[in-house]
């Protein structure tokens, strides 16, 4: 079976790289999507996993579509709805995140308490009636193309996701797609509090795989999902925790740390900021009330690890780096905001979780408030305190998850209502330890169900593999084009196009725009229905109407795959960074230093909702570093038509209407542009400007070279066409096509490896 396991950030990738690693290994095909757009540090984590034979692709993380901004809403006011059941409104922490993220979709001037307050006064019977409305509303939305086109050129038979329920999740829209194409889908449960306190499953999986049997249960109470579709089978996040081992004695690990290895040891695992948005007072006051203790505790080390999304010190600590001579691999950053020489602060790092296990393997407690580490504690078989906080941790008692872990639910956390309380119960436990039966009972029933000693993903992937042995695949509906060609069907070198206004959109049904005068928009049609680039500026720099070039188009439809990331040099107003982030749900990085048209892209990225997709950068690249200047033509200043020279500084007498405007530039080269703001690598690059693509490509040598790169649509002048040739060359790259244009130029298409047309893909499956 041919399996995509769609993640939404790449924290989860590790979660499920092992399943993947043993569905590979029993003969099934396993590509691995993200949706977080792409950062330096995915681009590394793409080349690890690459180096495991494994694929790593981008995803789509929102529509493209005319609903793009109707569906996110939708989902906001599910998510709200969800918890006003009567059986969720003691909820109170996650009732205001859900109001909180519905004000920011209205961009309502309300506060949460308002918003609350007339939620509650909608009788239960009507909430259900509204639930009703929605839940039809989103099984009538329409399949995005970008999602339809995504899942018809990986042409999985089996599609898995994760976390899927989540505020608004956009993965609503991949199940959709999915049961259009008669995918099956299985939903992969990340954390232990997804499906209490991430919102609503907005469209059901076929199949659900979770950690334990009050899962099951949740699934079924909170989200009406069949427990016959539940399949419990473990944690699987926690498979490589537990298989850590101590690496050092106490004596190793602590006194390097200023700490005595013969006092007990308390470890302080903070919270997230959604559980305690400013902890570091509380500490404070619980190392104070730990001090007063006429017990052991008053003794007893104390380190405070802080959460991974929480810095907990500021600049004004000073932080030390330390590392263990026992253990020479790891690293730790030591603080000591306290006036106590027995409490530090110390973060170690997070993927490599020695760090965390060797914190909890020397402590005789742990204590948190609310937090995952809790399960991490409990896996090495150490006793876990809390303490009711009140403002200090507002995400206690009023979410759901708090209460799964506490001895009264049948969990292992030991609550104190208040700090003497609290403070009595780690005395006790400091002078005589308690046993860890219950502990153990407690991570076999709720981590691994199947036995403690069984690793969970190989058990996840014999699971899945059973499961859609059969199939459970649903009839395709609707018909039409590839979804891969959307917006970007038509004659190859087509470059007229039609134009419209506003009111041509309404009557096709889709959105109309923002207000504005009508003279100064053009509608471009592209191709399908409603699906347009619409323009501020309606003529070009030579007083034509703008036009697709067919050419680009035909690159974007055959060379880039859906999600995968662009770049757009010398950009010009946007039209084909807009057609790559709408019609190919590319991120974009477009460059655009003339002062003019990059304030037209920045309002064209606006009007087509493509602000988030695209990132519009000013930055004029060439083959060099320092100031430059821009040279116009005439009548043409601030315009996309310019050539790039060096430039001393100098002052200059006011350019007339009649003169060419010299716009002063700060210039890099693209491969500096890329290491100095830690850009993520092109897998695709675009050089629009022909008196600059020799240029470009001369200070672009690294980026051609990168394993990443996949294609180059360059436009030359053809004096210049040997260089670009021989540069492109060099790198590796080979020639797929070149097409002659009007006044000596001509359009080049080169790729590192002849690709398969992504359009003739598609429509062959």
């Amino acid at each position: 079976m041919k399996f995509l396991i769609v993640v939404k950030q790449k924290k989860n990738v590790d979660t499920f790289l092992e399943t993947v690693r043993v569905l590979a290994e029993r003969g099934h095909t396993v590509s691995l999507a993200v949706q977080e757009r792409p950062d330096a540090r995915m681009e590394e984590r793409t080349q690890e996993i690459a180096g495991l034979g494994l694929s790593l692709l981008p995803a789509p993380a929102t529509r493209s579509d005319a609903w793009a901004d109707v569906a996110p809403l939708l989902r906001s006011l599910g998510d709200c709805l969800h918890y006003q059941q009567p059986q969720l409104r003691g909820a109170g922490k996650l009732q205001a995140r859900t109001i909180d993220k519905l004000r920011e979709e209205l961009r309502l001037r309300v506060d949460d308490a308002a918003a609350a307050e007339v939620l509650r006064q909608i009788p239960s019977g009507q909430i259900a009636h509204l639930r009703g409305v929605l839940q039809l509303a989103e099984e009538r939305l329409p399949t995005d193309p970008i999602h339809d086109a995504f899942l018809r050129e990986v042409a999985p038979d089996v599609l898995l996701l994760s976390p899927l329920v989540h505020f608004g999740s956009a993965q609503a829209d991949l199940v959709a797609s999915a049961r259009r194409l008669g995918i099956p889908v299985g939903m992969l449960l990340f954390s232990w509090d997804n499906l209490s306190t991430k919102g609503r499953l907005h469209l059901p999986p076929d199949w659900m795989f979770v950690w334990n049997a009050r899962q099951q249960r949740e699934a079924q109470q909170l989200h009406g999902f069949p427990p016959e579709r539940v399949v419990v089978v473990g944690a699987p996040r926690f498979d490589s925790f537990f298989a850590l081992r101590r690496q050092m004695t106490a004596g190793e690990f602590l006194a390097p740390l200023g700490l005595d290895p013969s006092a007990p040891t308390l470890l302080y695992v903070c919270s997230s900021p959604f559980v305690s948005a400013a902890e570091l007072p509380f500490v404070r006051t619980w190392l104070e009330a730990l001090r007063r203790s006429s017990g052991p505790v008053r003794d007893a080390n104390v380190i405070v690890r802080p959460h991974p999304d929480v810095p907990l010190l500021d600049d004004t600590h000073e932080i030390i780096t330390l590392r263990w001579p026992a253990a020479r691999a790891l690293q730790g950053l030591v603080g000591r905001p306290f006036d106590d020489p027995k409490a530090i602060v110390l973060r170690t790092s997070d993927r490599a979780m020695q760090g965390l296990f060797e914190c909890i393997a020397h402590s005789a407690a742990v204590v948190g408030l609310n937090t995952s580490a809790e399960l991490e504690a409990a896996i090495v078989g150490k006793p876990v305190y809390t303490v009711l906080a009140g403002a200090a941790a507002d995400g206690q008692h009023t979410t759901l998850h708090f209460h799964y872990l506490l001895e009264a639910a049948g969990g292992f956390v030991r609550i104190a209502h208040g700090l003497d309380e609290h403070v009595a119960q780690l005395d006790r436990e400091l002078t005589s330890p308690s046993p860890a039966d219950g502990i153990r009972r407690f991570v076999g029933e709720f981590l691994r169900p199947h036995g403690v000693e069984h690793p969970v993903s190989p058990l996840l992937a014999e699971a899945l593999e059973r499961t859609f042995a059969v199939g459970v695949a649903r009839p395709a509906t609707g018909g039409g084009p590839a979804a891969g060609d959307a917006g970007l069907a038509g004659s190859d070198d087509l470059e007229d196009v039609d134009t419209g206004l506003d009111s041509d959109l309404e009557e096709r049904g889709a959105p109309a725009s923002p207000p504005r005068d009508p003279a100064t928009v053009t509608v471009l049609e592209t191709g399908l229905g409603a699906d347009v680039v619409q323009l501020v500026r309606s003529t070009d720099e030579e007083g034509e109407l703008h036009r697709i070039d067919g050419a680009v188009r035909k690159w974007l439809r055959d060379q880039v795959g859906v999600g995968e990331m662009v770049y757009d040099v010398g950009a010009g107003i946007g039209i084909y960074a807009v057609m790559a982030a709408r019609y190919r749900g590319a991120p974009v990085i477009a460059f655009e230093p003339s002062y003019g048209a990059y304030r037209d892209l920045c309002e064209n990225l606006l009007l087509n909702g493509c602000d988030g997709r695209v990132t519009a950068l000013p930055i004029a690249l060439a083959d060099f570093e320092g100031l430059g200047a821009l040279k116009y033509p005439v009548g043409l200043a601030g315009r996309a038509r310019h050539a790039v020279r060096r430039e001393r500084w100098k002052e200059r007498r006011a350019a007339g209407d009649h003169r060419a405007l010299v716009q002063s530039v700060c210039v890099t080269t693209l491969d500096a542009a890329i290491n100095r703001y830690a850009l993520p690598a092109p897998r695709h690059l675009r050089i629009g400007d022909p008196a600059s693509a020799l240029a470009v490509l001369t200070g672009a040598g690294a980026t051609l070279a990168s394993a990443a790169l996949s294609s180059v649509f360059v436009t030359v002048h053809d004096a210049e066409r040997e260089q670009v040739t021989g540069c492109l060359r060099a790198a590796g790259l080979q020639e797929l096509r070149a097409k002659p244009l009007r006044r000596e130029r001509t359009h080049l298409v080169w790729s590192k490896a002849a690709r398969e047309s992504v359009a003739a893909t598609a429509a062959s499956r």
